[in-house]
């Protein structure tokens, strides 16, 4: 599967504080497996040798409990600025050669290799374009972007990441149906909804 996609790239997004979750969600384990596993392990699948992983809060802890010897990881010294400089980070990391990057994040459990398939079996018809999840009555990550796109992403601010790229080039975007990137971890709640089980402070 891998080898019509030697030129692209997935760039998980793992920097953040998890100021609303109380500890790292990076870390929270779920059927074995921490969050973080869960993406790279899905990225490999499908990427194998070109993962790419943005560490910033929490990088000792996410260090020291995973092992991550099978991607590339980039550290993102000015985190607290939003996932915006996360993003500049990890495309300013890429190499020359890349086409395009998946922009993933370590907290939506439920996307899998079998999703980022679909989105990646989506650009051999359409490569100039963006593609996107579609997800209840949004869009968002993950996201294949073509190389043209780069220099936008390096542009983003704040903590909005890539949303008002595909607002500002609608036209060019290829929505690909995934309920199942509609979950994202940020609370305890949404956790709680991911396991079934009630919230337990360690």
């Amino acid at each position: 599967m891998a080898e019509p996609y030697s030129n692209v790239y997935a760039l998980i997004l793992a920097a953040g504080g998890s100021t609303r979750m109380g500890q790292p969600k990076q870390l929270l384990r779920w059927q074995g497996r921490s969050l973080l596993e869960r993406a790279i392990e899905s990225a490999c699948r499908v990427l194998p040798e070109r993962v790419f992983v943005v560490v910033g809060a929490h990088e000792l802890q996410i260090r020291a409990a995973i092992n991550l010897d099978m991607v590339a990881t980039v550290r993102n010294p000015d985190w607290q600025a939003g996932i915006a400089s996360s993003i500049r980070c990890g495309i300013n990391a890429l190499p020359a050669s890349a086409e395009a990057v998946l922009l993933m994040l370590c907290d939506q459990p439920l996307v899998g290799s079998t999703h980022l398939a679909a989105l990646l079996n989506a650009r051999r018809n359409e490569p100039d374009l963006i593609i996107v999840s579609q997800y209840h009555l949004s869009c968002g990550v993950p996201v294949l972007f073509p190389a043209a796109y780069f220099e936008r992403l390096r542009s983003l601010t704040g903590d909005k990441g890539a949303k008002p790229l595909l607002r500002e080039f609608e036209p060019r975007v290829l929505k690909i149906p995934l309920a199942e990137a509609g979950l994202d971890i940020d609370t305890p709640g949404d956790f709680e909804q991911l396991t079934g089980q009630a919230w337990a402070e360690e």
